[in-house]
This record gives structure tokens, sequence and C-alpha cells, in this order.
């Protein structure tokens, strides 16, 4: 298994954050990760989502929602060929800070037998590509909120975590 985490924080409402997140019509104009979502935000439903990841070229998936909880949670499961080859689980979170604003969480759990001959191409392309749609996401809900109010760190935080 291996599981990209990362997380921004953003001076905006968790509702301002959640519209945009579930904005999939829009995400051509401010995603440079994600660059469309075919579907609805709702549980259960299948999902298209393509990705353009510099170093890997794009790429369409499918994956089914399987977690909505307006305005603070959004994941969906994609497989890959048959179950047990690849599967990976995106999960969006967005979490109301003390002093305003929100920490959004972007995270990916992948699991297979594929996954320990690609880890490292993995770990090499997804987090730069996760930072970019995070700062893509705080630029766009900054703006729409009105300035960021100062005790909100401008920065943003990415780790990994490996487990075998």
């Amino acid at each position: 298994m291996l599981e990209v985490r990362t997380h921004i924080d953003i001076g905006a409402s968790a509702s301002l954050v959640w519209g945009i997140l579930t904005d999939f019509g829009s995400y051509r104009r401010w995603n440079p990760f994600i660059r469309s979502i075919v579907g609805q935000a709702e549980v259960g439903t299948l999902i298209r989502v393509t990705q353009d990841v510099a170093i890997a070229g794009a790429a369409t998936l499918r994956s089914r929602l399987t977690h909505v909880r307006e305005p603070r949670e959004l994941r969906w499961l994609g497989h890959w060929a048959l179950p047990g080859i690849y599967s990976a689980e995106r999960r969006f979170g967005i979490e109301s800070l003390p002093r305003g604003g929100v920490r959004f969480h972007h995270n990916e759990r992948y699991r297979g037998m594929i996954i320990r001959f690609t880890q490292r191409r993995l770990q090499q392309v997804i987090e730069p590509a996760f930072s970019a749609m995070n700062l893509a996401l705080k630029r766009r809900a900054e703006r729409a909120e009105g300035p960021a109010p100062a005790t909100l760190g401008m920065g943003q935080y990415a780790d990994q975590d490996r487990r075998s």
C-alpha cells in the first residue's frame, strides 16, 4: 500500500471551498491536475475523472463516489483492470480552523499488486500534482472570499506515508 497525503490552509469558508470542489464542470478553468470530472457529486455515482500529470500524461479513469458529506468530505474509489491489481481511493477533506478559514486535505491510498512496481513513479508524480491542485483551489477560493485573514499561513504542507 502507498498513501500520499497533502494539505493546505485556505482563507475561505468550508461551504465556498466545497462549492468549488463539487462544481465538476468548472475544473478545466482552474484545476491544473484534474482537468474534468463527468458525473454528479452523489454517493454511488460513477464518475469519469480526467487527470493531466505533466510527467505521466493525461489519463481518464472511472471511479465510484463512495462518500459525500457536505461541506466536509468527498471520496471516490477507482479500480484498474481486475480487483486486486490496482485500486486508488481519493479523499478530499475540509476542516474548519479555529481562527477562520479551512484546512483542505487531499489524500490518495493506492493498493494492489502493481503498486510495488509503480510506487516510486507515483510518489514522484502525484505529490507535485496534488500540491498544484491544492494551490489552485486556494487561490480560487480566496479570490472569491476576499482577503485572507492575517493569521492563516500561506504555505502548504505535504507528506507521504508509505506502508507495505
